[in-house]
C-alpha cells in the first residue's frame, strides 16, 4: 500500500513538472509574440534551453542513477558538431527549415549514437 502511496505521489510531482514546463513555455512564448522580450533575450533562449537539457540529463545519469559519465560533454559535442555541419552544407539549398531542422537533429543523434559503438 505504502508503494502505491509513493508512486501516485511521484506521478503527481511529476505532473505537477510537466505542467510547471508548459506554462512557462506558453508564456515565453506569448511574450515573444507580443514583442515584450528583446532580440538579445530571444537569442539566448536557445543556448539556456541546450544547457537545461543537458544539465537535466546529468543529472538524471549522475544523480538518479548514481553513475559517473565523464563522456557526458563528448556525445554532446560530436552530436553538436555533426548536426551543425550538415546545417553549413546544406544552407543554400531549397530545402524547407523544418525538414533541414529535423535531418540536422536525426543526423547529430546518429553521430552521437555511432561514438558508443
Amino acid at each position: 500500500m505504502k508503494i502505491i502511496q509513493n508512486l501516485q505521489s511521484q506521478t503527481k510531482n511529476n505532473f505537477t513538472t510537466y505542467g510547471m514546463v508548459i506554462a512557462a513555455f506558453v508564456i515565453v512564448q506569448l511574450l515573444i509574440q507580443g514583442g515584450h522580450v528583446p532580440r538579445l533575450i530571444q537569442g539566448m533562449l536557445i543556448p539556456l534551453t541546450v544547457y537545461i537539457i543537458l544539465a537535466v540529463s546529468l543529472n538524471f545519469t549522475v544523480g538518479i542513477l548514481g553513475e559517473l559519465s565523464l563522456g557526458h560533454a563528448g556525445f554532446m559535442c560530436v552530436g553538436a558538431f555533426s548536426s551543425a555541419f550538415f546545417s553549413i552544407l546544406v544552407m543554400d539549398s531549397y530545402m524547407p527549415s523544418l525538414l533541414r531542422f529535423s535531418l540536422a537533429l536525426l543526423i547529430g543523434a546518429v553521430a552521437g549514437d555511432l561514438l558508443v559503438f
